[in-house]
C-alpha cells in the first residue's frame, strides 16, 4: 500500500476545531478515500471520524501530516490541498 503524505502547518488562530473537521469528514466521504491525520505526537486519526480528530487537540503552529492511501484516490495531491485550506481557512 502506497501513501501520499502532506505536511501541514495549522495557522487558524483556534487550532484544528469543529468546523473544518466537520468540512473534512464531509469531504473524504465524498471521495471515499482513506485519509488519517497523524500528529507530531504520533497520535492519528481517520479523516471519516470528527471526534478522533478533534481528540488530536492540535493548535496553532503545530505540524499535521496528511496521510491518503494512494490506492484510493485518483489525485492525492489535490485531496491533500484541499485539506490543508480546510484546516487553515480561518
Amino acid at each position: 500500500m502506497s501513501a501520499h503524505v502532506h505536511t501541514v502547518t495549522v495557522e487558524d488562530p483556534i487550532g484544528l476545531h469543529a468546523r473544518p473537521v466537520g468540512q473534512i469528514v464531509t469531504l473524504v466521504r465524498e471521495t471515499g478515500a482513506t485519509v488519517t491525520l497523524r500528529s507530531a505526537a504520533g497520535a492519528e486519526a481517520l479523516a471519516t471520524s470528527a471526534l478522533k480528530m478533534l481528540a488530536l487537540k492540535v493548535k496553532t503552529g503545530e505540524t499535521l501530516e496528511i496521510v491518503i492511501d494512494s490506492a484510493g484516490s485518483s489525485d492525492p495531491e489535490t485531496l491533500a490541498g484541499e485539506i490543508e485550506n480546510l484546516i487553515n481557512q480561518g
